[in-house]
């Protein structure tokens, strides 16, 4: 299979660009909560996005296999830089709110670490699958638009 890494790349930066940006804002009080909501229950676009992204920027005419382990390398690299910006956002917010106590600052360092290690683990194989969908719906979206131009 032959995927071309720099539409991977480009429609990955892209996903993880809309994804920090994100990740920042829900750091943010009061407006924080709703984009944490919204992202929880669309967030799965972002790396589909990527998947499509990639189909859009790919060359030539890619099979459905290239196009889903295309896009999908595109949603895990979005996916996984999303969740090192979710996760360190957190954990010096949380870090900076108990800075009264060294001993609490410490512990909720540690797991916020954790914590970012698990996101960025979770993360970046929910873009994997997601991306990978949003690749192969390229093909798919292409597919249609061949049969019907040919009609």
């Amino acid at each position: 299979m032959n995927v071309h890494m720099p539409s991977v790349i480009k429609a990955g930066v892209i996903a993880a660009v809309v994804s920090g940006i994100l990740a920042v804002l829900t750091a943010i009080p009061f407006v924080g909560g709703f984009i944490w909501l919204c992202t929880c229950f669309a967030g799965f676009l972002i790396p589909v996005g990527a998947g499509l992204l990639y189909g859009n920027f790919a060359p030539g005419q890619e099979d459905l296999a290239q196009s889903a382990i295309g896009g999908g390398l595109a949603g895990a690299i979005g996916g996984l830089i999303y969740g090192v910006i979710s996760g360190l956002s957190t954990t010096v917010l949380a870090t900076l709110i108990q800075s009264g106590d060294v001993e609490t600052a410490v512990t909720a360092l540690t797991a916020g670490i954790v914590g970012t290690l698990i996101s960025c683990c979770g993360t970046a194989i929910g873009g994997l699958i997601f991306g990978a969908i949003g690749g192969a719906l390229w093909t798919v979206f292409q597919g249609r638009k061949g049969s019907a131009a040919a009609a």
